[in-house]
């Protein structure tokens, strides 16, 4: 596209510095041409898409090919160098850079600042950056002012071992304190040097006339007392190297997505935090910026959005890199959020609630690693939408089909004694429950209705009970490791489909050759009491069968399809059912049943088996008929 007409290269121009910004660019070549900023902007086009002629913030953004050409016509640029000046080249690296860059490609330049951690424009310096490098061009109109200084996780210069500033040391204000949407703050008086203060303040508020601008030199000694130190400079460098181009996107895209997300619970739950892997006087001066805010509903303190005081970050941005870099990242994150924090600390819900809508909003973005451990600290999970059903947790790796209906009574011995309080049997039931929710998502009630639990839909408590008293005691976080535990050992088994031996069994009943066959075997039965050979027995041992091949529990064995809709064959069949359990628990006392048992454990081994090769029920001759 050609330049617009009537406008011609400039007889002078300068050079681009490293990392300049278009902004920066901008005031140094004025202060060149003896013109004002917002005359260059004029000058090279930028003013053209505002209808009241002003350069708008978000020309450093973001710039249309068009505004492009035009400005590098003008300025006797490349393209190239003119896209490397705006926040664009960052946007695949930094998402706050790429969100912004996403609402001005839609038009919406007003509103590309909205995101707490992108600074809409230049709010920090390095003073002796801005002072230059000595040579006679960067003496006569300053160093450069970098695009890296828009992102709140630049805090420190590296080259001169100080921390940004964002105040000026004469009027005690923010740069640019009144540049929120414009590109150049106003009056942009022609004869300000680039690297002292153009902030000023309103003369009167109707005409919006203003004072002229403080005008102090901003390449003065640093204000802050402290220094970065080795670690602080080793963050920074490592942050730097994330956001410089050619290496891969995806890491630094999901370490920044989940700095800020983190570092925004560590401002959530700051008074309970550790401030592990930073100094004291950081830690104050972390502390200091929060208490400000403390007991309001403030939007700054409220939308976890990052300090401007580049100290103050410095020492949030090191809690929270030492706190992704844990070797259990779960155990890590818990501390920021347990169940006392939200219930019982005294910190407003609502702040929880906030952080909890932008991790999800932003969990894709994250690392697996992150999405499995910031799962555990939300109180509700993903859905499918609004009022929707939960949806799988990410790196599970078990699926619900090899979960046993029944969790083995020895993985419960091993890593639910904690909850004491509850029912042995309850305990068992509820962790399969809430496994299997984790792998297949939905609700408690549907994983119970997969593992067969409940068929009719009637509550047994699982939900209920161990949910109210995991709140209560404050176990939440330790059920939640059981079942990180518990999910190890069956990964680490033989994988199993339990499903489909279910599926399998629904409808099966011991034959009654088998049967005949295995009491054949029994020893003969001394007591006054009847052999068990009748045909309800047999209908009540191949129940016992059933929840040994299925790993399920005895309450929910389904019963057989021929006496199940007869109320008084089904009251038999429920009552033989418990008396023969019963006696086959307590074999030291009944030799038996203590001969019984193994007989029918390996039955079900051997129908287990038959299953799992075939698929089918149907069983070979065993070798136990042969004896």
């Amino acid at each position: 596209m050609p330049m617009s007409p009537g406008r011609r290269p400039f007889g002078l121009s300068l050079d681009p510095l490293e990392g300049e910004s278009l902004a920066g660019f901008a005031l140094r070549l004025a202060h060149r041409l003896h013109i004002s900023p917002h005359e260059l902007a004029r000058l090279t086009g930028l003013t053209e898409q505002d209808r009241l002629g002003r350069a708008r913030a978000s020309l450093s953004t973001r710039l249309t090919p068009a505004e492009i050409k035009n400005f590098a016509a003008t300025t006797r640029l490349d393209p190239r160098e003119v896209r490397a000046m705006t926040l664009e080249p960052l946007a695949s690296r930094y998402p706050p850079a790429a969100r912004s860059v996403a609402n001005v490609r839609a038009g919406n330049v007003y509103s590309m600042h909205a995101d707490r951690w992108l600074f809409p424009t230049t709010a920090r310096y390095c003073p002796r950056c801005l002072a230059g490098d000595g040579s006679d061009i960067q003496h006569a109109h300053g160093g450069p002012w970098q695009i890296l200084w828009r992102l709140p996780v630049v805090f420190a210069c590296p080259r001169h071992e100080v921390f940004l500033e964002h105040l000026c040391p004469r009027c005690q204000k923010p740069v640019n304190f009144s540049n929120r949407a414009q590109l150049f703050p106003r009056p942009a008086a022609s004869g300000v040097h680039p690297a002292h203060c153009r902030t000023s303040t309103v003369r009167d508020t109707k005409t919006g006339r203003h004072d002229d601008p403080c005008g102090a030199s901003l390449a003065h000694d640093p204000l802050h007392h402290h220094r970065p130190g080795p670690g602080l400079l080793a963050l920074q460098r490592k942050i730097l190297r994330l956001l410089r181009p050619g290496g891969p996107k995806q890491p630094a895209q999901q370490y920044f997505t989940e700095l800020i997300l983190l570092a925004g619970l560590v401002m959530i739950c700051w008074p309970r935090v550790q401030a592990v892997g930073t100094t004291r006087q950081l830690a104050e001066a972390v502390a200091q910026h929060l208490a400000i805010h403390e007991g309001t509903d403030s939007p700054l303190y409220r939308s976890t959005g990052a300090p401007v005081d580049a100290f103050v970050c410095a020492g949030l941005l090191q809690v929270t890199d030492r706190l992704l870099a844990a070797d259990d990242l779960r155990e890590a994150l818990a501390a920021l959020a347990p169940e006392e924090n939200r219930n019982r600390s005294g910190i407003p819900p609502t702040r929880h609630l906030i952080w909890d809508r932008t991790f999800k909003r932003q969990r894709s973005a994250c690392s697996e690693r992150f999405q499995d451990a910031a799962d555990t600290i939300v109180p509700t999970f993903r859905r499918t939408g609004k009022g929707g059903l939960r949806l799988p947790s990410t790196g599970v790796g078990l699926r619900p089909e090899h979960i046993p209906a029944f969790l083995p009574q020895a993985l419960a011995d091993h890593h639910l004694g904690f909850l004491s309080a509850i029912a042995p049997k309850m305990r068992r039931r509820s962790a399969s429950v809430f496994l299997v929710r984790r792998a297949r998502g939905g609700s408690l009630d549907e994983a119970a209705q997969f593992l067969g639990i409940n068929p009719q839909g009637k509550r047994n408590g699982y939900t209920q009970l161990l949910n109210r008293h995991l709140r209560t005691s404050g176990t939440a976080r330790d059920f939640e490791q059981s079942l990180d535990a518990i999910t190890a050992e069956l990964l680490a088994g033989p994988t199993i489909d339990y499903q489909h031996r279910r599926e399998v069994l629904a409808t099966w009943t011991l034959e009654p050759e088998s049967w005949q066959h295995i009491l054949a075997q029994l020893p003969v039965l001394t007591s006054h009491r009847k052999p068990i050979s009748d045909d309800r027995r047999r209908l009540a041992v191949s129940a016992y069968i059933w929840t040994r091949a299925t790993e399920g529990e005895p309450d929910f064995v389904p019963c057989p399809p021929h006496i199940a809709h007869d109320p008084a064959l089904r009251a038999v069949w429920l009552r033989e059912r418990h008396n023969v359990f019963h006696w086959l628990r307590t074999t030291d006392y009944q030799p038996y049943y203590g001969a019984l048992k193994p007989l029918l454990e390996d039955h079900a081994k051997l129908l287990a088996k038959a299953i799992d090769r075939t698929g089918s029920s149907t069983l070979p001759v065993p070798a136990a008929r042969r004896r």
